[in-house]
């Protein structure tokens, strides 16, 4: 029971990394199935030691780790978690808005392209399949860009925190 819980414990420590630093989508399946199958068998064991042995704290360490992962992914707690640890780094890099061809990972995000464009500094992210989305820095609050859907620049902005926005390049 001991490993199993171990196992779990790694599985949702690798999806609280995930889920803060905007994993793919097919990492985030797959950890959420083995999540699923180790939670499965740790519930069938976890009423076996209950019932057979009164293993109150190894038959319920699984299930609680469990319940505080999705508690916290339900919260946004991991999002939040990845913000606080990068924003200081991506502020610093918004400051030269440097072209980057190569992937690099600031904070927590791993980063695939930062341009300047539209008046901000846009740091492409990782997300999914595609690398057209990401967050946006505009140093003058005055001149926010245009929200909600692209105007003629292909982009779509949405207001994030203060000045930073999230981005959908929909080119």
């Amino acid at each position: 029971m001991g490993l199993l819980t171990a196992l779990v414990a790694l599985c949702c420590a690798a999806l609280f990394w995930q889920l803060a630093a905007e994993g793919t989508f097919p990492t985030l399946v797959v950890l959420w199935t083995v999540l699923g199958v180790l939670g499965g068998i740790a519930v069938l064991f976890g009423l076996l030691g209950l019932l057979r042995y009164r293993a109150v704290f190894h038959s319920l360490a699984s299930p609680v780790l469990i319940a505080a992962l999705v508690a916290s992914a339900l919260y946004d707690v991991p999002e939040d978690t990845g913000w606080r640890l990068s924003r200081g780094i991506l502020e610093d890099q918004a400051v030269d808005c440097a072209h980057s061809g190569h992937r690099s990972r600031l904070g927590v995000y791993t980063i695939t392209f930062i341009t300047p464009r539209d008046g901000g500094c846009l740091f492409y992210t990782q997300t999914g399949d595609s690398n057209s989305e990401g967050f946006a820095f505009f140093r003058d609050p005055a001149t926010p860009p245009h929200l909600g859907p692209p105007a003629t620049n292909g982009i779509e902005y949405a207001a994030f925190d203060g000045q930073w926005y999230r981005f959908v390049d929909t080119h």
